[in-house]
């Protein structure tokens, strides 16, 4: 026997096997087959019988509950079409139930019930819609009236008496609009009792036009009946409403009840057929349970035949997959018989993976002389480059790095690009703007480089350093002609408008010499117009250039704005929605506060200008830290593109559509806080909103205002004669002891002596090729209490100081005046005694 299966191939064996379990799967399935046959037979009686009533009930519930459902839902529409639809599917329903409940009486009879209810519900709902549409009506235009009567009463030009009746008119119309939103039949008594007293003091005081006002309440309160009636029957109509819904919710919870029952019946019956189909299956399962063994001794008789033959194999791939690990590539697999099945497939997948083996060695030899390439970029590469590990410390660094940043050949190793940073002599830029991942980096010498960084997928990244000292200085002098070509705009547009003045006053003055009295003092308003245009013009013009006359005091700018709030809601439309945050301290600063009062005004109206539908305008202030303030305006409106934020502060440059605006809003705000010694800053997301906040030195609330003259020694550097004279002359006005320099030398010579002096005035550009911000810089780190002016006939856009050094630090273009340079030693002042003070708290 045994002799006789060795000689059979594998595929025979295979077949054997599978036919004799075909065989016995036929023989589970034929008796799988008899029982569930008989089975279906019996459901197929259930299903006739018993599952019909269950289907029954099943529908009487989904009927009822599509009423339920639906009945309520009859109140709250209010289109005829939809109470319609609505009703027309109420009634199909009902329709639904009735044919359910012809074998039923007692069901017949709560159908009968439930459909009366409905009616009387569906008669209720249009006497309802149409007491509801009145009383809205009336409600919406008593709304009108009470916002009519609310703008008068903030009118400020209001008498006594005309503010009491205008009040007196909203308190009637508002006792109106309670009515018809009153929610009980008790509340509508009270409502009518305070309407009918209100009015009848009213009229008792009343002129003729404030009592039309009351007969146009009377009449908006008079429809098909009046507001009070109208209400009253609505409400009585809700009630009927109520209980007609109270009665279909009744028949509703019958009528399940009812399909309950008839389930639990056919419960019943399905829990003996159940038993009696049990116990045949029961029979099966043993005559199946046999088989299946017969079944399971042949499956094992094949596994062993086929893991015998699989581990075999498996064993020889095995050795040769370890072979060719160690590094054995002239491995091979010998076999007498090719074949097509899952070990054959695994002799291919070898010969396979050899040949990847084989190619993974040629790949690493290409690597390697990529590697070398690599290598000898980096090394030669005239950037500097620096590679980081996640956590931030330094893996690589090419020689370059050190020449770039001027670094000595023996300095100290370090493990960050921070601190890599910090032993160079180069700093971040102050008007450096982060685009895209660089950084601008300066040194004392004026060189510059650029910084980059490139993460890399696991955390690292690598770090490029470039000079780019000449590319902006090239950029420098690019917006040195933008700034030429925008002035020569301003002259252009400042030319023509007060060339339209001129005509208009040199026009009616021609007229003014033969024209007669009456029509003089026309002519001659014409002329003061024109003048007052001129006047505001050159305003504007001086607040462009930071050169308008302020008047800054101290001034507490919560106060300030908690006294705009009414102004600032009446200037914006109704579609922004204003909220004002202030602390409860005051917050003092020296400004002007009309200016800054128009500044907070037109930004506003710039923010409600950005709003296209609805939206939230919010101003707020706080103490920003280092001895500023913070005056934040946002909204929450379009926002600004990264270009339009680029040249939102250039003057008659406006992104509103069709071409509106002067283009010298924010030109005009740029140039008021700026003169005040502060700064303004923009951030705006497109779809997101726009906030714009201005930074003004802060001032001790207790501090006294300083007086006009002092008492110190000044240091005076300029290389232009003439400019050093006038700066010395103004400073003596002032009580200071002057002490010139005419060359950077000169200057540094005194800068480097001891004690230094209490005030240094430098040039920024000294014998064509030594900056002043070297002098700046060593007065400031010179002696804690000296305080240092920077002038220029063209400042630069950003200051190159510590920003710890901001409140002993002043820009002043040149020729110095002297009203501006008050308000410079005013702030050096006022800063120097709120160190005091801090120091005597300490």
């Amino acid at each position: 026997m045994t002799q006789g299966l060795s000689g059979l191939s594998i595929r025979t064996r295979l077949f054997c096997a599978i036919g004799l379990l075909s065989v016995v799967a036929t023989v589970i399935g034929i008796i799988a087959f008899s029982t569930l046959s008989r089975a279906d037979r019996q459901i197929e009686l259930l299903h006739s019988v018993s599952l019909a009533e269950v289907s029954r009930a099943l529908e009487l519930s989904q009927s009822v509950a599509t009423l339920s459902k639906s009945a309520p839902f009859l109140l709250s529409l209010n289109p005829p079409f939809g109470i319609s639809s609505e009703t027309d599917e109420i009634y199909a329903a009902i329709a639904r139930l009735e044919s359910l409940a012809q074998d039923d009486a007692e069901l017949r009879r709560s159908v009968a019930r439930m459909r009366a209810a409905v009616d009387d519900l569906v008669s209720i709902i249009p006497q309802q819609n149409r007491i509801s549409r009145n009383i809205d009506d009336i409600d919406a235009a008593l709304e009108v009236l009470t916002r009519r009567y609310r703008q008068w009463t903030s009118t400020r030009t209001a008498t006594t008496y005309q503010w009491q009746a205008w009040s007196a008119l909203q308190q009637l119309a508002m006792e109106a609009v309670g009515t018809a939103r009153a929610p009980t039949l008790i509340s509508i008594g009270e409502f009518r009792q305070r309407y009918s007293k209100i009015r009848s003091d009213i009229l008792a005081v009343a002129t003729p036009q404030i009592a039309d006002h009351v007969q146009e309440i009377d009449r908006t309160i008079t429809r098909d009946d009046t507001l009070f009636n109208l209400v009253y029957r609505k409400l009585a109509i809700s009630l009927d409403a109520e209980n007609a819904l109270f009665r279909v919710r009744t028949e509703a919870e019958r009528i399940n009840q009812l399909a309950a029952r008839n389930v639990t019946s056919a419960r019943q019956r399905l829990q003996v057929s159940q038993v009696e189909t049990r116990g045949r299956l029961a029979v099966a399962q043993w005559v199946m349970l046999a088989l299946m063994a017969v079944s399971l001794g042949v499956a094992v008789v094949t596994s062993v035949f086929v893991s015998r033959y699989v581990v075999m194999n498996l064993h020889r791939i095995a050795q040769a997959m370890r072979r060719l690990a160690a590094g054995d590539r002239a491995t091979r697999l010998q076999r007498r018989l090719e074949s097509d099945d899952e070990i054959g497939q695994l002799f291919s997948a070898f010969r396979i993976f050899r040949a990847n083996a084989l190619r993974l060695d040629r790949n690493s030899r290409l690597i390697r002389r990529q590697n070398t390439l690599f290598s000898r970029v980096f090394e030669n590469i005239t950037d500097g480059v620096v590679i980081t590990t996640a956590s931030g410390r330094i893996l690589a660094q090419n020689p370059r790095t050190c020449d770039l940043l001027r670094l000595p050949d023996n300095a100290e190793t370090v493990e960050t690009v921070e601190d890599l940073l910090a032993q160079s002599p180069f700093a971040l830029r102050k008007t450096a703007v982060t685009v895209a991942g660089y950084l601008e980096y300066e040194s004392a010498a004026g060189h510059v480089i650029e910084l980059r960084r490139s993460p890399f997928p696991d955390g690292g990244a690598v770090w490029l350093f470039s000079e780019v000292t000449e590319r902006r200085l090239v950029d420098a002098r690019l917006a040195e002609i933008q700034r030429v070509e925008t002035l020569g705009k301003v002259t252009g547009e400042v030319a023509h408008d007060f060339g339209n003045i001129l005509s208009t006053i040199s026009g009616n003055l021609h007229l003014l010499e033969s024209a007669e009295p009456d029509a003089a003092k026309t002519l001659r308003t014409r002329i003061e117009d024109a003048v007052d245009l001129g006047v505001t013009l050159t305003e504007r013009l001086l607040a462009f250039a930071r050169k308008q006359h302020l008047e800054p005091q101290r001034t507490d700018i919560v106060d300030l704005l908690n006294a705009m709030r009414d102004l600032l809601e009446i200037a914006l439309p109704d579609t922004a929605a204003l909220t004002v945050i202030t602390p409860k301290d005051p917050i003092w600063a020296m400004i002007d506060p009309g200016q800054l009062e128009s500044a907070i005004l037109n930004l506003c109206i710039n923010a409600g200008q950005a709003i296209n539908r609805t939206g939230q305008i919010e101003i707020s202030v706080s103490e920003a830290g280092g001895g500023q303030i913070a005056l934040a305006v946002a909204d929450d409106g379009e926002g600004m593109a990264a270009e339009t934020l680029r040249y939102a502060t250039e003057p008659f440059f406006s992104a509103r559509r069709g071409g509106g605006g002067t283009g010298l809003g924010l030109s005009m705000v740029d140039g008021f806080v700026h003169q005040s010694g502060g700064s303004l800053k923009i951030t705006s997301t497109p779809g997101v909103g726009t906030t714009v906040t201005l930074l003004f030195p802060a001032i001790n609330q207790t501090a006294p205002i300083p007086a006009a003259r002092y008492a110190g020694h000044a240091l005076v550097i300029d290389d232009d004669p003439k400019a050093l004279a006038a700066a010395v002359s103004v400073l003596s006005t002032f009580g200071f002891k002057v002490t010139t320099a005419a060359d950077y030398a000169s200057g540094r010579a005194h800068l480097v002596r001891q004690p230094l002096p209490d005030l240094v005035v430098s040039d920024l550009k000294l014998d064509a090729q030594h900056s002043g911000w070297d002098l700046i810089r060593l007065a400031l780190d010179g002696a804690p209490h000296t305080q240092v002016i920077a002038m220029s006939t063209h400042l630069p856009p950003a200051d190159c100081i510590d920003p710890a050094d901001k409140e002993r630090f002043a820009r002043l273009e040149k020729p110095i005046s002297t009203q501006e340079l008050a308000q410079v030693l005013a702030r050096f002042s006022c800063s120097t005694t709120d160190s005091a003070s801090d120091d005597a708290e300490v």
